[in-house]
């Protein structure tokens, strides 16, 4: 979803970010000010800028995960569900398509990424990852007009996604 045409001038892509991000005022977070998330019941586990998603919902009750929002809209969720309605990534692309409007979705042996639009109008970037009977995930939800602030964490977000196999 987020331009990806870094390197031009010789700049690496993080210098070249920091430089637009500091150029545009945007309030982005350094990675200094990274957060890792383990989840203590399924080990499911996801780094993200604290700053972006200050809130901190209460756990959820049966221990699935987690949910941290920002002041401006957007939602941070990291999860692991044990594997019901889907038992494939494909599975799981087509049960994701029956809820919201998919326009882009990638699948791997064990893994999906996949976005769009929720049925609110946000936009959704979901990471997912089949470990053994358990399905770890990492989903960031935002309003459209807020995609420039936060499409550039997507991706360092969704590929810190981790989880070990039960």
């Amino acid at each position: 979803m987020a331009g990806r045409r870094f390197g031009q001038l010789g700049m690496t892509r993080g210098a070249t970010l920091a430089l637009l991000i500091a150029v545009a005022g945007i309030g982005a977070v350094s990675p200094a000010h990274a957060y890792t998330y383990t989840n203590p019941n399924y080990g499911t586990s996801a780094t993200f800028p604290a700053r972006a998603f200050p809130q901190i919902d209460p756990p959820s009750p049966d221990g699935e995960g987690q949910v941290w929002r920002s002041d401006d809209g957007a939602e941070l969720v990291v999860y692991a569900i044990e594997n019901g309605e889907w038992r494939t990534p494909r599975d799981l692309v087509a049960w994701r398509r029956g809820l919201d409007k998919v326009t882009y979705q990638r699948t791997g042996g064990n893994w999906v990424v996949v976005s769009g639009y929720l049925a609110d109008g946000r936009i959704f970037y979901e990471r997912y990852i089949f470990r053994g009977r358990l399905t770890h995930s990492v989903s960031v939800r935002y309003p459209e007009a807020l995609r420039g602030r936060y499409d550039g964490l997507l991706k360092s977000i969704t590929e810190s996604l981790k989880g070990p196999s039960r």
